[in-house]
């Protein structure tokens, strides 16, 4: 078997999705994996390039040369460090627009329920005056 296809065949098992879902993912079209590891026949390095491209947890250098760990290491360090502290304040400032409307129609409520708490207990007092 094809070492390359092999290795992508461990992809789709480690994504614990199938070769059509991988397929899809990448812009290829159905049977482009599934029907080269049947046949043991290559594919084309453009498939190579949008793998690598869609899944760049994987290492490169494992998927091309076998050489290496299957994932990146730093993967998650680096997905963190590509937001911008312009961006993280921008997010964090919506956020707390966001809970301020909340809060703000929360306190409305508030209000709305407190008077007509304050119209029962009136319509309570007359039904005791009147029972007197």
């Amino acid at each position: 078997m094809n070492p390359i296809l092999e290795r992508i065949r461990k992809i789709v098992e480690h994504e614990n999705i199938s070769f059509s879902a991988l397929e899809a993912s990448i812009g290829a079209s159905k049977g482009v994996f599934s029907k080269a590891l049947a046949n043991g026949t290559d594919i084309q390095s453009k498939w190579l390039v949008n793998l690598s491209e869609n899944y760049p947890q994987y290492s490169s250098e494992w998927l091309l040369a076998g050489k290496g760990e299957m994932l990146k290491k730093d993967v998650l360090k680096d997905s963190i460090e590509s937001y911008l502290p312009k961006e993280l304040e921008d997010v964090t400032n919506a956020v707390i627009d966001a809970l301020k409307m909340v809060i703000s129609s929360q306190e409305k409520t508030i209000q709305s329920l407190e008077k007509q708490t304050l119209l029962l207990e009136e319509k309570i007092q007359k039904l005791k005056s009147v029972e007197r």
